[in-house]
């Protein structure tokens, strides 16, 4: 599951991948929508979110957040661009 496979430190801003994951792709859509119900929890709204998209197939990462590079090697099918 994608909760298990990427780890999202809310401190730092930073996205990487959790080196006991699955090892399964995902696609960048499936990352923002588990950003976005991410960061909808009450617990988390005091958080900026870190995803915007502008088609199905490109995000940008926002306010300040990053992906370790080994964590883009996990995306498939579209583009994440740092903003």
């Amino acid at each position: 599951m994608i909760k298990d496979d990427f780890k999202i430190d809310f401190k730092n801003k930073k996205i990487s991948y959790n080196p006991k994951g699955s090892g399964e792709a995902y696609t960048v859509n499936a990352l923002y929508s588990y950003l976005q119900n991410l960061f909808a929890r009450a617990q988390n709204m005091k958080y900026q979110i870190p995803i915007m998209a502008t088609s199905k197939t490109e995000c940008f990462l926002i306010n300040g957040w990053t992906i370790d590079e080994n964590a883009r090697k996990y995306l498939k099918e579209g583009f994440l661009v740092l903003k």
